[in-house]
């Protein structure tokens, strides 16, 4: 059976991550009209859980073509990479090691640092 215009814009919300009552407030639905939704969603796609409804949508290509309706315009499957940069002050030791050439403020991320030991695998804290 083919989800109906609401059931379609709910489904958006849940592949966002929202809840129940976030989705009735942007919709402007109450809560329980929501959950009615969810529920015939789930029962259209012999889904288990909203996740599992929103891994069939995607797999079937329901999304496909559809505006975006997040405020960040991203995917909801594709969350934004993080950012790993660190601000090394002047006085810190570790500001000894950076080039002379380089301000003091000079922006190096977790990659670029000094190699981390191994972690122990008995299971013991060093």
């Amino acid at each position: 059976m083919p989800l109906s215009p609401t059931e379609l814009e709910v489904l958006q919300h849940i592949a966002q991550g929202r809840e129940n009552r976030e989705i009735a407030e942007k919709t402007f639905r109450s809560t329980e009209t929501i959950r009615t939704h969810v529920k015939s969603i789930l029962y259209k796609f012999k889904a288990r859980n909203r996740a599992h409804a929103v891994a069939i949508a995607y797999h079937v290509g329901i999304f496909q073509g559809l505006p975006r309706t997040d405020e960040q315009g991203t995917s909801p499957l594709k969350p934004p990479a993080p950012d790993l940069t660190v601000q090394i002050p002047p006085e810190h030791p570790a500001a000894a090691a950076l080039p002379a050439d380089d301000p003091p403020t000079r922006k190096r991320t977790a990659a670029s640092g000094t190699p981390q030991r191994p972690r122990p695998t008995n299971g013991r804290r060093l």
